[in-house]
């Protein structure tokens, strides 16, 4: 580690000095040109690579519970900021807004980040692991397979998909969308936290600059690093991410409309956005699947986003606007752009019951990855794109419902180790 020490302290000091010239730059220009959206583009990545590097040196700094709870939170901290911009932006839309309005794209980021993650980093996760096969000559079926206790997450997520059936059918979003979404994210929270885990070693999963942050052997000053990283880019996007957002739109009504017309400025927030916060992510989940031992763990830090990106996330957009906008009900009306959610939804579905036994293979990831690409570069087949996967879900379900073990591994995992720990603790 010695030898690399100077070279990621470089990319440390890259990253910071790349955000807070990008502060500087926002706060002196006040206005969204070509210079600001590189810098704040940057700044994004930036921010979100000291996230995912604190983040993954977290889990063996603190202790089990609270490792759990503060990762799963803090990998899409970039699409909070988004989303919170965003709806707070929709909230002082003018009454019957026609132009240049936002309340449109309150569900662009949501949806393009949920469907990124299952529909390239599942499928990213799969084929590293075939490619790292091929390369070291290992025989056999390839396949990812979850542990019995990793239910919990699958669960959570076919629930959490199916929620928005009721989201559809209602038309809108609403403080009850917001209550709901929200308990179902604590009561998720609360399994994991009570979950036992067993960790590999740090020097076993980490590498690079998270492996850093790890040999600083002083643990208050370890620990200080830490926070200080996650503060430091929690500041940044706190002064970048209006201007991000607006850059954004800047980009597609300049060069996008001739060929989206007026879905330019919802197309690019619902991919620029997500692909740049998630790049990190993306990046980590890449280096455990070439282990193919990590493998595993790396589809289960997407499946964890993913319901954080179903539950907290959209239960932030109504609270958001209630307070921007003033109204006493906050509802966000959907039905302009429902074919991504019920696209979202179906997608989401699919991953869902390709995993019902609890074993991911490479049919599933390139099902996910072609229907996925299809639907991102023809906008006008998503409700089919959409079908499709609702077709292929159920086709899942038939075909493998003799090997269906989620549901009775989720119930073993909560008799046998969450309620009987807490049985144990009394």
């Amino acid at each position: 580690m010695t030898n690399t020490r100077p070279r990621i302290l470089a990319e440390y000091s890259l990253l910071i000095a790349w955000a807070i010239i990008s502060i500087l730059v926002v706060l002196t220009l006040h206005q969204s040109n070509y210079t600001v959206a590189f810098l704040t583009f940057g700044a994004v990545v930036a921010a979100a690579l000291l996230i995912a590097w604190a983040a993954e040196a977290s889990e063996f700094s603190i202790s089990k519970g609270l490792a759990l709870a503060i990762v799963a939170i803090v990998q899409t901290i970039p699409e909070y900021f988004v989303e919170g911009t965003i709806a707070w932006k929709a909230g002082k839309d003018p009454l019957n807004c026609t132009i240049d309005c936002w309340i449109p794209n309150v569900i662009a980021n949501f949806t393009g980040a949920n469907r990124l993650l299952t529909g390239l980093g599942w499928p990213l996760i799969m084929f590293t692991v075939v490619i790292q096969k091929r390369r070291t000559g290992l025989k056999g079926p390839t396949s990812i397979a979850l542990r019995k206790e990793q239910s919990v997450e699958l669960v959570f997520m076919l629930g959490s998909s199916l929620y928005y059936l009721f989201v559809m059918l209602r038309g809108e979003l609403s403080i009850l969308d917001s209550l709901i979404l929200g308990v179902t994210f604590v009561g998720y929270m609360w399994l994991l936290f009570r979950l036992p885990t067993e960790k590999e070693g740090p020097g076993e999963v980490l590498e690079g600059p998270p492996r850093a942050l790890m040999e600083v052997k002083s643990v208050a000053r370890r620990l200080a690093l830490i926070v200080g990283l996650f503060v430091f880019a929690a500041m940044t996007f706190v002064f970048v991410t209006d201007a991000f957002v607006e850059s954004i739109r800047t980009i597609a009504v300049s060069f996008l409309i001739p060929f989206l017309g007026s879905g330019a400025v919802f197309f690019s927030i619902q991919w620029i956005a997500p692909v740049l916060s998630e790049f990190p992510e993306k990046v980590s989940a890449f280096n455990w699947a070439r282990t193919i031992r990590l493998a595993p763990t790396a589809l289960l830090n997407f499946m964890s986003s993913s319901v954080n990106e179903l539950t907290a996330l959209v239960a932030l957009i109504p609270i958001v606007f209630v307070i921007s906008s003033g109204s006493v009900t906050g509802t966000i009306p959907i039905g302009e752009h429902d074919v991504e959610i019920f696209l979202t939804m179906a997608q989401s579905l699919y991953a869902c019951a390709a995993l019902l036994d609890l074993e991911y293979n490479v049919s599933n990831a390139t099902v996910l990855f072609g229907l996925w690409a299809v639907s991102t570069a023809i906008v006008e087949v998503r409700l089919a794109v959409g079908i499709v996967f609702l077709i292929l879900a159920a086709a899942e379900v038939i075909l493998q419902r003799k090997k269906i073990m989620a549901f009775s591994a989720f119930r073993e995992t909560l008799r046998d180790k969450i309620f009987r720990s807490s049985n144990d603790s009394i």
